[in-house]
């Protein structure tokens, strides 16, 4: 009704029977804190999904049902890797969730799923043995991408989006560099022509306290995408960027860099309970994974 008002006002004013339509307003951002939240929850009521558990299994068909509910097309990647001193290959799985996916200008927002095999920084050295549930590291960047998903299923995206949820991201040990971020480097191994415009890569973005400082990597080789996701959260009313530098670190992004793909890091490393017994929902919330996913939609949205 208001667009027919407005539309009957702008011919009443100008008598022209052939004017030039009026451009689509940008959408309410649609991203839903809540809702995001409820899907974490419901992600770490499955519990820990460590490589090799039925857990990550029930997880990985999980993702790709929500990814399908959304209208995403959805594909996986399967890949194997050998840890160091282990007598043979273990099986992995990326999940791909492509929204627009006849459009040759794309971005990717990219997550791990996977969580620690063992709660190597826990304060209760007696706890150290077991897998974590992983609600912020691993959990809250698939509660954003997925909310995310829904928000494109109502709004379409202006540029074709490229949802992966990385597999192995935390599968190696302290020091084994080669062990750690299996998904990201089997997926540009195995997709060596890979191109899209610009990604983001979200991880460790749930916690209550959420500050999140522009990464060493993403400011040195992809600084326009930090620029753009910035300048989107100021948008979108996102305290939680902060205008500060952190240093460089090493995560799912580097893949992407390393063969040239302006790719950045979000997260926040300063997390009480990294690779702890109490990394649980308790420790996330709603507020932050709204920031982040509504930073996120409007970067996209934005021309």
């Amino acid at each position: 009704m208001r667009t027919a008002i407005v539309t009957f006002l702008f011919f009443a004013a100008t008598g022209c029977d052939r004017a030039k339509p009026l451009p689509n307003p940008t959408p309410i951002n649609p991203f839903d804190g809540e809702r995001a939240y409820r899907r974490l929850v419901e992600l770490c009521m499955m519990g820990p999904r460590n490589h090799g558990s039925d857990v990550k299994e029930k997880a990985e068909g999980w993702i790709q049902a929500k990814l399908k509910e959304a209208g995403a097309a959805v594909e996986v990647h399967a890949f194997e890797h050998t840890a160091r001193g282990a007598t043979g290959p273990s099986k992995f799985r990326n999940i791909v969730g492509r929204f627009r996916p006849e459009l040759t200008q794309r971005v990717m927002l990219g997550t791990h799923y996977d969580t620690r095999s063992w709660a190597d920084k826990d304060p209760r050295v007696e706890d150290r043995v077991y897998p974590i549930v992983g609600a912020n590291d691993g959990g809250s960047g698939v509660a954003v991408l997925l909310e995310l998903a829904l928000c494109w299923r109502d709004h379409a995206p202006p540029v074709g989006v490229d949802l992966i949820f990385f597999d192995g991201e935390d599968f190696g040990r302290e020091g084994i560099w080669e062990d750690y971020f299996l998904g990201s480097r089997a997926w540009m191994r195995d997709h060596p022509q890979y191109r899209v415009e610009w990604g983001v890569i979200v991880d460790m973005v749930g916690d209550s306290r959420l500050a999140i400082r522009r990464e060493g990597l993403s400011r040195e080789k992809a600084r326009a995408v930090v620029d753009r996701v910035w300048a989107a959260a100021k948008r979108a009313g996102a305290a939680a960027f902060l205008d500060d530098d952190q240093s460089t670190m090493m995560d799912d992004h580097t893949a992407f860099l390393n063969a040239g793909i302006p790719v950045i890091l979000l997260i926040d490393f300063e997390y009480p309970y990294f690779h702890t017994g109490d990394d649980t929902p308790e420790q996330c919330s709603a507020a932050s994974l709204g920031q982040v996913g509504r930073t996120l939609f409007e970067a996209v949205s934005a021309p």
